[in-house]
């Protein structure tokens, strides 16, 4: 029964992380037309980047995913950059690169904190 439940959970994290990445790319794309959302969709991936970090990082994953995100997390901050300096589709381009680092950078805090904690611990 236990494992039952644990799978469960484990596909709806996973669902949780893909629908945080769809949201962002969405917001990302829709955002110069839906201004008075924008705070309050921005709002809601944060907190789905919380839950991701919390629940779907085990302490074996937290290495790599750190890693990986750190990575991702200073490609996309420069892209957004350089990109976002592009006629026509710079806007655009920029605005989803800074959702998807409002979905990730929380995540990567909670597993960053949990990682310092476990070490802590041992």
């Amino acid at each position: 029964m236990a494992t039952v439940v644990k799978g469960v959970a484990n596909k709806v994290i996973t669902y949780a992380f893909t629908a945080g990445i769809v949201i962002a790319l969405v917001l990302g794309l829709i955002a110069s037309w839906v201004q008075a959302w924008v705070p309050a969709l921005t709002s809601l991936l944060i907190l789905a980047g919380i839950v991701v970090g919390f629940f779907n990082i085990t302490p074996n994953e937290a290495r790599d995913y750190i890693l990986y995100v750190t990575a991702l997390v200073i490609v996309t901050s420069l892209g957004s950059a350089q990109l976002g300096q592009l006629p026509y589709v710079g806007g655009p381009v920029e605005s989803v690169l800074q959702s998807i680092m409002a979905f990730i950078m929380p995540s990567v805090v909670v597993v960053g904190i949990k990682s310092i904690l476990n070490l802590a611990k041992n």
